[in-house]
């Protein structure tokens, strides 16, 4: 049998990986796995979450369900933990002595700064870099994968989840090494990996990834609210409140650690929207010849975000 260290060699692994444990086999973890046993079957795929349904599910694709972390192999493993930010952070905190013996450790949650924050806190960062400073360089280097679903659940995960989205990278100080490993495992998933600061990264993903949410789930309640069933809307009205489904027991903790920026956001969004209004409320009480400017005022604002979508960096 082909051993776990030529087998990640060879496939495009980080070089010296013996396993993979995802920790929280949701969406997310269930992907990674789905996509770890249709690239590299023979290599030991490890699976922890509280549902044992998840587990069951999981199972059946060859995973091997574990209690807990410490349960799992990890030295030598590359250990991502796919589960919410609040769990996650936590995680990191309470299962250092596990993860730490890791060849990577990976996330995939949807800010960085308190993921970056709690690895630091267990341990990892500059200043326990390098054996002058008597300890080890970084194996944790923080991810969040632009790709997911409204859907909820192993049941919703695909191999193919990962192929062409956009992988943020953001590893800690000193963690260049985990960084590359981190770029290597993602890629090899199918994602595009890509470095930045968490500050940057947070405070973009507010406006690119939670404004959206948001104004989903108001648009969502206000059609509701004016008794429009979701069977009323056409392919435009179903894109715009897809994301309306998405489960709020994910997102809570994120926007409760964005709270700051999302207001801004938001705010930023209901200036627009009132402009917009005020707008339409003029031309109807413009509805006689000579109402061109309000119309030519309504153009201008349309034709200008329409011509947004378009741009590309």
């Amino acid at each position: 049998m082909t051993s776990g260290a030529s087998l990640a060699e060879r496939s495009g692994l980080p070089s010296g990986c013996r396993s993979v444990v995802i920790v929280g086999l949701g969406v997310m973890g269930g992907s990674v796995a789905k996509a770890v046993r249709r690239r590299a079957p023979e290599l030991p795929v490890h699976g922890v979450d509280p549902d044992r349904e998840a587990g069951r599910l999981a199972a059946l694709d060859g995973v091997r369900p574990a209690p807990a972390l410490a349960a799992c192999p990890t030295d030598g493993a590359v250990v991502v933990f796919a589960a919410p930010l609040d769990a996650t952070a936590s995680l990191l905190r309470a299962e250092a002595s596990s993860w730490r013996r890791a060849l990577l450790a990976t996330d995939v949650a949807g800010l960085k700064l308190p993921v970056l924050a709690a690895a630091e806190a267990a341990g990892e960062g500059a200043a326990a870099d390098g054996p002058e400073a008597g300890g080890s360089a970084p194996v944790f280097a923080g991810a969040h994968p632009m790709c997911g679903s409204e859907r909820s659940g192993y049941g919703a995960a695909r191999h193919d989840l990962f192929n062409g989205a956009r992988i943020w990278l953001c590893p800690l100080p000193g963690g260049s090494a985990a960084g590359a490993r981190a770029a290597s495992f993602w890629r090899w998933l199918g994602g595009e990996p890509k470095t930045v600061a968490a500050d940057r990264h947070d405070r973009t993903m507010s406006w690119a990834s939670h404004l959206p949410q948001l104004a989903a789930w108001a648009l969502a309640q206000t059609l509701d609210g004016a008794g429009i069933a979701p069977s009323d809307l056409g392919p435009g009205g179903r894109d715009m409140t897809r994301l309306a489904a998405s489960s709020p027991e994910t997102w809570a903790p994120l926007l409760d650690a964005a709270a700051h920026e999302d207001a801004a956001a938001l705010q930023a969004l209901e200036a627009r929207l009132a402009d917009l209004r005020r707008t339409l409320q003029r031309l109807d009480r413009e509805r006689r010849p000579g109402s061109v400017g309000s119309r030519a005022a309504l153009g201008r604002v349309v034709g200008s975000a329409q011509e947004w979508p378009a741009r590309r960096p």
